[in-house]
């Protein structure tokens, strides 16, 4: 790997270059740097009495740039560029310190870069950004900073980090946690803007203040690797010590009992789960949502009269960990802590509207809810004192906090703190409260600044238990990988497998927290768990260490919705939308009148659009041409609309073509042909039904997870995770080579179907089924007789073949078996020509059989929870 450096040309702009083997290769160009004092911004340019100093930090070198602000701005700048030669990428960053003169002047932000588009990554090929959300459920998304069309690209903003890939290159940045602002990388038609924004702003502090960049940039890879470098520990003592932490699993009350909770429904899960499921692995019982009294008031309501401590000893006494949901920066009414304490609570930055800030209003939490302001000292006490009663007086052993952005809301803190200042007093306040011990899972929460205060973190939206509400979560955790042990553990939200997921629809979502390497919390009701999905959840315990990475996630999807398509012919429907509220047969038909209905922008939600509060049904109609031609020598027909909250019937001159009542689904309807005039005028129209919250056409991206994971479970020995997410049949083919699976043959195992598979060389194809996955295990072809596949894991090589070796005078295989769970078990082994399986020999009496592809099967009966030792000989046979 080579390195980075960086210079300044005479107006002090700088420059980032990429040193390798050949020429230096630009990869930021002329970008400005400055400091927002007061409002006007400061750049390098800008200053006097310039020092300039070369300085080396271990490992590295860096030039530091530090000067006094003009006309008396009250403050010295220094901005520190730095690049080293250590990690798994070309790495650097920009450290910018702020200094008192004379005056505490006041701080807006810092502008570490302000560049255009064609100077980042010069090259050929759109410039694509990983665009992060702000807290855990933003979604993320992949992006072209350019449009490539008239129309200007849409204005976003990636918090705390961004990924950035031009033709096979990735470049990265990451903002540290602890300084006073937010920091974003903002996307709009000029290009890219690096900025750390202090909102509110503040004085600079009499010893300083200062915000650092760190950028990584890969030769050959994309942005989301060069992310996953940044996140990377530095030290090698730090990066053992993260690996070696074992990733929660358990079982979590709410994506089925909800807030309808009870302490009966806890205990009966908690008896099922010490059936079922091996307390070795499967370690925590976390209550969520709907045990409190009031959100407030985290005592427990009259669903669970026994109390806190109580229920958490009978989890513990079946051998499990205790975990409690709380939103400890949300109070509500009832609770009485906002007529108790008024002075604790953010206040609204409506001038019209004085008085503490209303963040929602909801009765089963306790009427009208506020946010707590965690600047003020107080309320930081208050928060250490409930920590500390969660771990000392109620036993609990995990703690999810939630609803976590709601620190940052309104436009002032006690103190004068930022933002992210009594934000982060807040996470400071918990995790001191909770002391080392206990684990804590932040959700909700702006990223950047949780790090080093959480241990997990949600890092995407709920999870729901149907083909599209497992789609959010699982894209959700291929963008945000990056962050998976090394800045803390993923949490990709909880394993549901019940219907009406299919069968094969949960075995997609098992997979993907399988190979993610996350947290794995189950969240069905499983005493009603129909019985042929409990092999789906055992399967995926314990939470291997091996994470996976996504493959191709950095790709300009094409988005074409709303439009007609029919192969590669594309009819974009781009309005006017008419739009009424209220509800008609009449609207669905070809020649009805809409003149006088109203205009609405889509997509957005109608509440946006000028319909606030509004529920109930609601008409959309647009009008389109097609081009002539038979209908019957064109491809199918299918409209790509969007997403409709919450429930669509849609039609197209007068013919109902399809209807949806899920929020989170793509709509993809099929369109009978008869029903378009082909050469002339259609209408489609939308009945929509809002049952409550947000409605209408409210997006029209598809944002389809990734579809391949890669795994090394063990040394050479792979799963890759193949998903077809789309409603119907899709082929597809691999270069194993750019999988970095290296090798010329491999043996295949099918994981879930538990059988060996046709042995594969440079390429790995399938046609799979709609909504399946092909989870495929390939380790490198031998001369000899080894394992390639068990029924143990989802990720195979990691959890149950401890060890291994062939005895070639012998003729005989043996090997261990570690870490089973009591399920019947069973190895498949491949062997070559000229040998046939023999006699088994194991510590817990086996079976063998030999299959038709020439496999050997070792079977050994459920109830095995020790470890096994095992061999199988073979004898020679003459080839023919």
């Amino acid at each position: 790997m080579g390195s980075l450096r960086f210079d300044l040309d005479e107006q002090r702009r700088w420059s980032l270059w990429y040193h390798g083997d050949g020429p230096a290769v630009p990869l930021i160009r002329h970008a400005t740097l400055g400091v927002w004092v007061g409002d006007a911004l400061v750049t390098l340019a800008d200053l006097e009495d310039i020092n300039a100093a070369n300085r080396r930090p271990p490992g590295g070198e860096s030039l530091a740039i530090r000067g006094r602000s003009p006309a008396g701005g009250g403050v010295w700048i220094e901005a520190e560029f730095a690049a080293w030669d250590a990690g798994p990428a070309a790495q650097g960053s920009i450290a910018v310190s702020v200094y008192p003169d004379r005056v505490l002047a006041t701080i807006r932000g810092v502008r570490f870069c302000a560049t255009p588009e064609a100077q980042i990554l010069p090259g050929t090929g759109p410039l694509l950004a990983l665009v992060n959300g702000y807290h855990s459920w933003s979604a993320c998304q992949v992006e072209p900073v350019a449009s490539g069309s008239d129309a200007p690209p849409p204005e976003l903003a990636s918090h705390g980090a961004i990924g950035l890939t031009r033709g096979g290159r990735g470049l990265a940045a990451m903002f540290d946690p602890g300084e006073p602002g937010e920091a974003k990388v903002k996307l709009s038609g000029a290009g890219l803007e690096a900025v750390s924004d202090w909102l509110p702003s503040r004085p600079v502090r009499p010893e300083g203040d200062g915000s650092t960049m760190r950028l990584a940039y890969f030769p050959d890879r994309d942005g989301l690797a060069a992310l996953s470098a940044l996140a990377t520990p530095a030290s090698t003592v730090d990066r053992e010590r993260v690996a070696a932490v074992a990733a929660p699993a358990g079982w979590c009350s709410w994506y089925e009992l909800y807030g309808g909770v009870t302490e009966a429904d806890v205990l009966s899960n908690v008896e099922f789960c010490a059936a079922h499921f091996d307390r070795r692995f499967f370690r925590y019982i976390q209550v969520d949502d709907g045990y409190q009294r009031a959100t407030g008031d985290w005592d427990t309501n009259a669903k669970f009269p026994h109390g806190h401590r109580p229920l958490t000893d009978q989890i513990h006494a079946h051998g499990f960990l205790a975990g409690l949901w709380l939103a400890p920066f949300a109070v509500s009414e009832r609770s009485g802590v906002p007529a108790a304490h008024p002075a604790w609570l953010l206040k609204s930055p409506d001038e019209g509207a004085p008085g503490p800030l209303v963040m929602d209003t909801r009765d089963d939490w306790g009427g009208r809810i506020y946010a707590l302001d965690c600047a003020h000292p107080e309320v930081a006490a208050w928060l250490y004192d409930l920590a500390r009663r969660v771990v000392r007086d109620w036993g609990y052993d995990y703690l999810k906090i939630d609803f976590l952005h709601w620190a940052t809301a309104g436009t002032a803190h006690y103190g004068g703190l930022t933002h992210a200042e009594a934000y982060r007093r807040g996470l400071t306040a918990i995790r001191d409260g909770l002391g080392t011990e206990a684990f804590l899972l932040g959700c909700g929460a702006p990223l950047q600044h949780a790090a080093g205060l959480v241990n997990g973190m949600r890092i995407g939206g709920d999870v729901d238990a149907t083909w599209d509400g497992i789609q959010g979560p699982a894209r959700a955790g291929a963008l945000r990988s990056f962050y998976h042990r090394g800045v803390w553990l993923n949490d990709p939200d909880c394993l549901v497998v019940r219907p009406p997921l299919t069968v094969p629809e949960a075995q997609v979502w098992a997979s993907i927290v399988a190979v993610s390497g996350g947290m794995n919390l189950l969240s069905d009701n499983l005493p009603k768990l129909p019985a042929d999905r409990i092999p789906l959840l055992q399967k995926t315990l314990p939470v291997a260490a091996a994470a996976g990475r996504p493959v191709a996630t950095q790709v300009d999807e094409r988005e074409v919705a709303p439009a007609f398509v029919a192969g590669d012919a594309v009819v974009r429907l781009p309005g006017p939308w008419r739009f009424r509220t209220g509800d008609d047969p009449r609207y669905a038909a070809r020649d009805y009148d809409d003149d006088a209905w109203e205009t609405l922008p889509v997509p957005q939600t109608w509440e946006r659009a000028g319909h606030p509060g509004y529920n109930g049904v609601a008409w959309y109609r647009t009008r389109f041409t097609l081009p002539p031609g038979a209908a019957t020598a064109r491809p199918p027909v299918f409209l790509e609309l969007g997403k409709v909250d919450d429930a669509d019937e849609t039609f197209v001159n007068g013919v109902k073509i399809g209807e949806t009542s899920n929020w989170l689904a793509f709509r993809r309807y099929a369109v009978p042909p008869a029903a378009l005039n082909w050469g002339g005028a259609n209408v489609l129209a939308l009945r929509v039904t809002d049952t409550g919250g947000p409605g209408g056409l409210w997006s029209v991206r598809r944002d389809r997870p990734a579809a391949t994971w890669v795994v090394e479970g063990a040394p050479r020995w792979w799963t890759v995770v193949l998903v077809n997410w789309e409603d119907e049949a899709a082929p597809v083919s691999h270069a194993l080579a750019a999988l970095d699976i290296p090798g010329a043959r491999f043996a295949a195992y099918d994981v879930w179907g538990e059988r060996p598979l046709a042995d594969t060389q440079q390429t790995l194809t399938a046609t799979l089924a709609p909504h399946t996955t092909l989870t495929v295990a390939l380790r490198s072809a031998a001369a000899q007789p080894q394992v390639i596949g068990t029924t143990r894991h989802v990720i195979q090589g990691a959890i149950d073949i401890g060890e291994e070796h062939w005895d070639a005078a012998a003729r005989t295989l043996s090997g261990k078996s570690v870490n089973l769970d009591g399920r019947a078990y069973a190895v498949t082994v491949a062997v070559p020509r000229g040998l046939r399986p023999s006699v088994c020999k194991a510590d817990v009496p086996c079976t063998v059989k030999r299959l038709q592809t020439g496999h050997a099967v070792i079977e050994w009966a459920a109830g095995n929870v020790k470890d096994i030792g095992w061999s199988l000989s073979f004898r020679a046979v003459s080839r023919r």
